[in-house]
C-alpha cells in the first residue's frame, strides 16, 4: 500500500485517508467521499502588535519634537517594533489552520484539519491518490 502522504496525525493511501482522533484513527473511504472542498482559516490576529506600532510611532513623533539624544532612541524603538510585529506575523502564519471538508453519505464531514504548511503538502497526496484511483478504477 503506496502513502501518498503520511505525518503524525494523517495518512493518505491510495484508497483512504487515516485521521488521528481521541482514542484512535478515523478511517474514510476515498470512493465515499465527495465534493471534496477547503477551507482556510485566515491568520489570527497578532495581539499586542498594535499597541507595540502605536507607541513606537508616538515616541518617533515626541523624539523630533524634543530633538537631540531621543531621534536616534526613537529609532532604535520604532527599529524593534517593526522586529517584534514581523516576529508576531510570522508565529501567527504558523497557527493558522485549513480544514478539508467532504461529503460523506449525503452529509457534509470535516475529514481532517491541519497547520497550512502541512496541509497543502496533504492535499498533494491527495490529489496524487484521486489520480491513481481514477486510473486504475
Amino acid at each position: 500500500m503506496t502513502d501518498y502522504y503520511r505525518s503524525r496525525d494523517v495518512v493518505i493511501t491510495h484508497d483512504r485517508i487515516r485521521v488521528r482522533i481521541s482514542g484512535g484513527w478515523q478511517v474514510w473511504i476515498l470512493s465515499d467521499l465527495d465534493d471534496l472542498g477547503m477551507v482556510h482559516e485566515g491568520l489570527p490576529p497578532a495581539t499586542g502588535v498594535w499597541a507595540v506600532g502605536t507607541s513606537a510611532v508616538l515616541v518617533t513623533v515626541l523624539a523630533f519634537q524634543w530633538g537631540g539624544w531621543a531621534v536616534p532612541v526613537a529609532l532604535v524603538v520604532f527599529s524593534v517594533a517593526l522586529v517584534v510585529a514581523y516576529w508576531e506575523r510570522r508565529r501567527a502564519r504558523g497557527r493558522s489552520r485549513s480544514q478539508l471538508w467532504a461529503t460523506y453519505r449525503g452529509t457534509e464531514v470535516v475529514v481532517f484539519e491541519l497547520p497550512r504548511s502541512q496541509f497543502e503538502a496533504a492535499c498533494r497526496g491527495l490529489v496524487k491518490a484521486l489520480q491513481r484511483r481514477d486510473e486504475f478504477g
